[in-house]
């Protein structure tokens, strides 16, 4: 079995196994991962991808609380 890596902030990043991992490649990653969750986002830069997910969690709010309305009304 593979040894388990292990992670520690530094100064500028992680760094893993001796490597320094920069913020700036964790934040990309986490964008790409993010751009897997919203429908239509891929070729977006970061600018308009955080407004889209932005919209888009705006957007489920609202359906959160009409679902919620509709629940109440009906005695679900």
């Amino acid at each position: 079995m593979g040894r388990r890596r292990l992670l520690a902030w530094g100064r500028g990043g992680v760094n893993v196994r001796g490597r320094k991992r920069s913020v700036k490649t964790c934040l990309q990653r986490k964008l790409r991962e993010l751009q897997r969750t919203i429908p239509g986002s891929y070729g977006m830069d970061a600018h308009t991808l955080l407004i889209t997910i932005e919209n888009y969690i705006t957007s489920l709010e609202a359906k959160v609380s009409v679902l919620r309305c509709l629940s109440t009304f009906y005695g679900v």
